[in-house]
């Protein structure tokens, strides 16, 4: 039948390629370009009004909290009583020892700020004067009453506001030290009736806020301004301050200094309130820059657009011609193998993950010889297997035939302790010979114990001391076979022959907690430190390969809702812990 020519150039490998790398570069790209060629703007401008109140409400938050520092910082020396010692009795001798203590009170309170603050203390009359630097001249006020100077925060007027504290930024200046005064802390110093003694007064350097506001630099511009005062510093450019009039960006605003964010021309201004101050902090940012900066991306972009394009179609060209030939040559050694001829050996291509498929391949096709091959042998080996399975079923009959015959001479001769060994070691060999179930109850495996514990206690006589006990609910519960016995058997052999005197054995089986938790302990040597190994899986290149079975057939029953743990001290026993999930409650639960 002729196939469909159409047919055959929609499904052609190359045709396919350029459609996909159309749809995943094309496509994107362009519905990326349409997006953002009719919400540029617009979210550019968003996203940047947002980023500038962000980070002037952060900043903000960053210089209410160091304000606060040393606005507490003032609380602790005006309320300290020698501070208020001092004052009251107005005079100060510098070499006297209440003088050498005000000094170190005032270091201790500036700690570790004595390069972003200064701290200063004077008495009314101008008589007491004492800082952390050189005692500024401003606040000398022997010379300078300051009620009419409104940039010097000192003011003696009793009609000042009486808060606790004032903050002013309009006494900017430089400082004695050559560091640029930013803002003030002022705090009267009362005595308990109220009098007031002076001024305790801290100067906060440029530095101490201009380094934690503006980290990114996204801002061109922060500004603190005193909304009362109509006084602005510049945090950016420190050099700048003073009136309202001398910062433009101000104008925008209109009187409205509440947290707010708004585009001024090509200026984006944003301003948040300092908590507990009557200062504001405002940002602005320019988005002429973004809006450049966009254009060229938009650019860049159709350029992009036109390249990815043309690559596309020369890469679905390349890829074609490079993958179609090695899969044809592959498919077409897989048909000789699907038609019988498992002798087919394909040539390994020249690009590495063709190559790795083609050697797939060729193992592939050993493998399916070399299993032919296995599947005969395992054949013959089964059959082998099953006749010397019916060889062997003699083997059990025989020697339960013999155990009868000595109990039947013991019970004969009136020999008991005989006569119970071989019952009890019947008992064993049965459970251990009976391989149709993979599993048995807990009662079962505390039946075995007992006719295991029966024997040796007539081998050692009364120096054997056994305590067995099962939870009447855990009875039924079925768990692996053998998980309890070779523990049993082990801390007799290695835990309780060795050692002098009385043995003691306990194996108690009970419900803690929805779940069944077996014991054995025995009051044995113990294992010298260091012998126990944290990971229970190296029990397997140990001697102790009976503990290290129990464990494994444990973990391949219930995985890690099993604990198992062995805790021993030297000369003391050793306690083996086991903790199963209760899977007939589990299967109660979903039923």
């Amino acid at each position: 039948m002729e196939k469909n020519p159409w047919k055959i150039r929609r499904n052609a490998l190359f045709g396919r390629l350029l459609t996909y790398f159309i749809v995943v570069l094309i496509v994107p790209l362009s519905l990326f370009s349409v997006y953002y060629i009719l919400t540029g703007d617009r979210n550019q401008a968003r996203y940047l009004q947002e980023q500038a109140l962000s980070i002037v409400a952060s900043d903000s938050t960053q210089l209410a909290n160091t304000l606060e520092s040393y606005r507490h910082k003032a609380y602790q020396i005006s309320t300290d009583p020698l501070v208020v010692q001092i004052l009251q009795e107005n005079s100060l001798d510098a070499n006297s020892p209440a003088s050498r203590e005000l000094y170190q009170l005032l270091f201790g309170v500036m700690k570790g700020d004595t390069y972003l603050a200064s701290a200063h203390l004077v008495s009314n009359s101008g008589k007491v004067r004492i800082s952390t630097h050189e005692f500024p001249e401003v606040y000398d006020l022997r010379y300078h009453g300051n009620d009419w100077d409104m940039n010097n925060i000192i003011s003696q007027n009793a009609n000042v506001s009486q808060t606790a504290s004032i903050i002013s930024i309009r006494g900017h200046r430089m400082a004695e030290n050559g560091r640029q005064v930013m803002a003030s802390i002022l705090r009267r110093v009362y005595d308990r009736q109220g009098n007031n003694l002076g001024y305790t007064v801290i100067d906060i350097y440029a530095e101490a806020l201009s380094s934690i506001i503006n980290t990114d630099r996204l801002l061109s511009e922060e500004l603190l301004i005193d909304t009362d005062s109509f006084y602005a510093s510049s945090l950016v450019h420190t050099e700048k301050y003073g009136t309202f009039e001398a910062f433009p960006e101000l104008a925008g605003l209109k009187g409205d200094y509440s947290r707010k964010v708004e585009q001024i021309g090509t200026s984006i201004i944003a301003i948040s309130p300092i908590a507990g101050t009557t200062l504001s902090l405002v940002g602005s940012i320019s988005s002429a820059p973004f809006e450049e900066n966009l254009n060229q991306w938009f650019f860049a972009f159709g350029i992009t657009l036109g390249m990815g394009t043309l690559l596309a179609i020369v890469l679905a060209f390349i890829f074609s011609r490079t993958i179609a030939k090695p899969i044809k040559s592959l498919a077409s050694s897989m048909g000789q193998v699907e038609k019988g001829n498992l002798k087919t050996k394909k040539e390994l291509a020249k690009i590495k993950e063709f190559a790795q498929l083609d050697h797939s391949f060729n193992v592939m096709v050993e493998q399916i010889l070399s299993l032919m091959e296995t599947s005969k042998e395992e054949q013959r080996k089964l059959a082998e297997a099953e006749r010397k399975a019916l060889e062997s079923q003699m083997n059990p009959h025989f020697l339960f035939n013999t155990l009868n015959t000595i109990k039947a001479l013991a019970k004969l001769h009136d020999e008991k302790e005989i006569y119970t060994i071989s019952i009890k070691l019947g008992k064993l060999l049965r459970s251990t010979i009976d391989n149709h179930e993979s599993e048995c109850t807990l009662e079962e495996s505390i039946a075995l114990i007992d006719s295991y514990l029966t024997i040796q206690k007539i081998r050692f006589g009364e120096k054997l001391h056994v305590l067995v006990e099962l939870d009447a609910s855990c009875a039924k519960i079925k768990t692996p076979k053998l998980i309890i016995q070779p523990l049993v058997e082990n801390s007799i052999i290695h835990g309780l022959e060795p050692k002098a005197g009385d043995w003691n054995i306990k194996v108690i089986v009970q419900k803690q907690n929805n779940r069944i938790v077996i014991v054995v302990e025995d009051d044995g040597i113990g294992f010298p430190k260091g012998t126990l190994p944290e990971d229970l899986d190296e029990l397997a290149n140990s001697t102790h390969v009976g503990v290290y079975n129990v464990y494994r057939r444990l973990m391949l029953k219930y995985g890690k809702q099993m604990n198992f743990s062995i805790v021993s001290q030297e000369q003391k026993g050793t306690v083996v812990t086991i903790s199963l999930p209760d899977e007939q409650k589990d299967k109660g639960s979903t039923t």
